[in-house]
C-alpha cells in the first residue's frame, strides 16, 4: 500500500470515529494538498487549494509565534468559528486539516486528532 493511499485510510478511519468531523486533508506546510477526504473539498479544486492555502497560512505564522514568544515548537492550533473549527495538527512532515461541524465534540476530536497524527506522522518521516 502507497503512502498516500495510507494516509486515507488513515484520515478515512478518523472520519468514522469522529462524525463532528466534515473536511479533512494533508497538505504540505507549503500549502499543497497532499489528499483530501471528503466530497466537497475533492470536487471543487478551487477550495481545495484555498483550503491548502489558508493552512499553510495559519501554520507559519502560528509556527513563528510559537518560536518568537515561547521559544517552542508549534504542534497544533484550533480556531473557533461560529460555523465550527479549524484544526490544524503539525505531524512533522505533513499538516493534518480538519475543519467540522458547529459546537463539535471538542475532547473527541482532540483525541483522535492526536492518535491520527501519530499515525500520519510514522508514514511521511
Amino acid at each position: 500500500m502507497s503512502r498516500l493511499e495510507e494516509a486515507k485510510k488513515i484520515l478515512e478511519e478518523l472520519h468514522d470515529r469522529a462524525p463532528d468531523l466534515e473536511e479533512l486533508a494533508l497538505a504540505r506546510t507549503n500549502g499543497l494538498i497532499i489528499v483530501s477526504l471528503r466530497k466537497s473539498i475533492n470536487q471543487d479544486k478551487k477550495s481545495e487549494r484555498l483550503l491548502g492555502a489558508m493552512a499553510s497560512a495559519l501554520f507559519s505564522i502560528s509556527k513563528r509565534a510559537a518560536g518568537e514568544l515561547l521559544k517552542g515548537n508549534f504542534q497544533s492550533i484550533n480556531v473557533e468559528i461560529d460555523k465550527g473549527n479549524i484544526f490544524l495538527i503539525f505531524t512533522g512532515k505533513v499538516i493534518l486539516i480538519t475543519l467540522t461541524k458547529p459546537e463539535p465534540n471538542l475532547g473527541l476530536i482532540s483525541l483522535e486528532l492526536e492518535d491520527a497524527a501519530k499515525k500520519l506522522n510514522k508514514i511521511f518521516s
